[in-house]
């Protein structure tokens, strides 16, 4: 009884301890698949070692007949379970992809389209200038352009104003977290390889361009 004990509990310490061995980058999976493996390995020299204890050679190809079919259905359900995992994370991607990219549209759309109307209502004859009046209190420091309390919520999405000149005004829409086109594409932020587009606003409209 006491050398099953010890066996039992081996075999939880090992598992457990080998749970925490890779790197944490965010996914379980890794710590998942390591404990299972070693948790695997030791199901198979324990029952290596304890089938030699049972005399009847009937009764020992019963059981490890059991065992096996029960580690191969294991396996196959991990497998399964690993690939839904994969296959929502990839789904979950492509929607936040998708709504983040919506935002940085909407985003610079905004600012851009009410300072049109009042440019042309108004008769103002400096655009820069009308649409610095209206939002300098939201342009901090190294340009960014916190224009919405919604932006402040979406920690990836960011608005910078490029340029403002008599004749235009420019605002970047950028994400830290979609992936761009070209992986050495040097953002606006500094940062390298991500997800960023274009706003650009004259007396004729606002034009938008996806620069990575």
């Amino acid at each position: 009884m006491k050398k099953i004990f010890w066996w039992i509990a081996g075999g939880v310490l090992l598992t457990t301890g080998s749970f925490f061995i890779p790197e944490q980058t965010g996914s379980m999976w890794p710590s998942v698949i390591a404990s299972s493996v070693v948790a695997t390995s030791y199901l198979i020299v324990f029952l290596a070692v304890w089938l030699r204890e049972i005399q009847s050679s009937a009764k020992r190809k019963t059981v490890a007949v059991i065992c096996t079919i029960l580690l191969v259905f294991s396996l196959a359900s991990a497998v399964i379970s690993y690939e839904n995992s994969v296959r929502q994370r990839e789904s979950l991607a492509n929607i936040r992809t998708h709504i983040e990219t919506e935002l940085a549209y909407t985003f610079l759309h905004k600012p851009l389209i009410k300072t049109l109307g009042q440019f042309h209502a108004d008769n103002y004859d400096d655009m820069g200038n009308l649409f610095t009046e209206k939002y300098d209190s939201l342009i901090v420091q190294d340009s960014l352009f916190n224009y919405s309390n919604s932006l402040e919520d979406n920690e990836t999405l960011y608005l910078f104003v490029s340029k403002t000149t008599a004749d235009s005004v420019v605002l970047i829409g950028e994400s830290s977290y979609i992936t761009g086109q070209h992986s050495t594409f040097s953002n606006y932020s500094g940062k390298t390889g991500r997800y960023q587009v274009r706003g650009i606003l004259t007396s004729k409209g606002v034009d938008y361009e996806r620069q990575n």
